[in-house]
């Protein structure tokens, strides 16, 4: 009888025991629910879901530059608005950032930032380097584009990213890489858009190849009116999944001399340093 009474209450402990771990699972699995943050500080604004490691009030205007480089994509390329959220996760030292990124991502190469896509949403990692919010800005670019169009051709995305990669005041005449495709041009040396167009892997990618992809996209964004509109016809068919063909070959069936006319807008675009003070076309 006593043994009885014994076992009837271990019965009873247990059964208490995983009442109460089981309320503790429920409670837990709530909280995850309702978005109780994990990380330091967390932001839901726009499209983009922010994680951070530090308070984002640390860097100051983070988040207001962070929508407004989606407000200037939308607007410059008349893609819409995201389709999905974007996930950002940013840390305040780089050996936190690369040891998030290796135990999540083994096998993705070490970058000073990143933008990785698989079956979900797109999610940029950086950290407080020097240049943190041009790393920030070119990843994001890179998210924002594929949260909104289905595919993006190699050059053009990273010719994009490296447009959209430095503040909104420099865009337009203050990017580094206007004095070297000055050079370039001066010494006969810009390439054929179907150079750009031929890269099949980033790591074919060099200095070079990101300098003319972005002098690609000034010439169609500040130059040629033609240019312009093809591009965002180009962007619009890739949007509405109609096959868009080569870009170069859109462009040179709407813009005579299509080589000379941007070799032309690289040399007389004018630098900062050469702009008197006056109203400019910028997006």
């Amino acid at each position: 009888m006593k043994h009885s009474r014994n076992l009837q209450l271990t019965v009873d402990t247990l059964m208490r025991s995983l009442l109460i771990l089981s309320t503790l699972l429920l409670v837990a699995q709530c909280a995850r629910a309702q978005g109780v943050p994990r990380w330091p500080d967390q932001l839901d604004t726009g499209p983009y879901r922010i994680h951070a490691d530090f308070k984002l009030a640390k860097v100051p205007g983070l988040v207001n530059q962070l929508v407004k480089l989606e407000t200037d994509v939308s607007t410059a390329l008349q893609i819409g608005t995201p389709n999905e959220r974007i996930e950002l996760y940013l840390f305040q030292e780089k050996r936190s950032y690369q040891q998030y990124v290796s135990k999540y991502f083994p096998t993705v190469p070490t970058r000073q930032a990143l933008y990785i896509k698989k079956n979900g949403p797109g999610m940029v990692f950086a950290y407080l380097s020097d240049d943190f919010l041009v790393d920030l800005r070119h990843e994001t670019t890179h998210a924002l584009l594929h949260a909104n169009l289905p595919l993006v051709p190699l050059w053009l995305d990273e010719g994009l990213a490296e447009y959209f990669e430095v503040a909104a005041q420099d865009r337009v005449h203050g990017h580094r890489h206007l004095r070297a495709a000055k050079w370039k041009q001066r010494l006969g040396r810009l390439r054929r858009m179907e150079k750009l167009e031929a890269i099949g892997h980033i790591s074919k990618m060099g200095k070079a190849e990101y300098e003319e992809a972005w002098s690609w996209v000034h010439f169609m964004l500040h130059g040629d009116a033609l240019a312009r509109n093809e591009l965002l016809a180009y962007l619009a068919d890739i949007k509405n999944l109609n096959p868009p063909g080569r870009l170069s070959r859109r462009l040179s069936s709407h813009v005579a001399n299509l080589q000379n006319e941007y070799r032309a807008h690289v040399r007389s675009w004018p630098s900062r340093s050469a702009v008197a003070v006056a109203p400019q076309r910028s997006f």
